[in-house]
């Protein structure tokens, strides 16, 4: 999945959301968005940390586990 179906975004209005390893379930960022914000970071080109962790996983053939904390504000 990279984007939400329009009445999720609706629903979720603002969120906070991590995204972690998926084997060893380490967290590795938190994040604030709204709308598709959250699926923006697998697109990431800056040199970072984050995209760092998340190309190593994408090379290994995984993705990060991401999961939604809070919504509604």
């Amino acid at each position: 999945m990279n984007q939400f179906p329009k009445n999720v975004i609706e629903n979720l209005k603002n969120y906070v959301y991590i995204y972690s390893d998926p084997i060893t379930e380490k967290m590795f960022y938190v994040g604030k968005g709204k709308g598709n914000r959250v699926f923006d970071h697998l697109k990431d080109k800056k040199e970072c940390e984050k995209v760092t962790y998340l190309n190593e996983l994408l090379e290994k053939g995984l993705q990060p586990k991401i999961e939604i904390l809070i919504h509604g504000f």
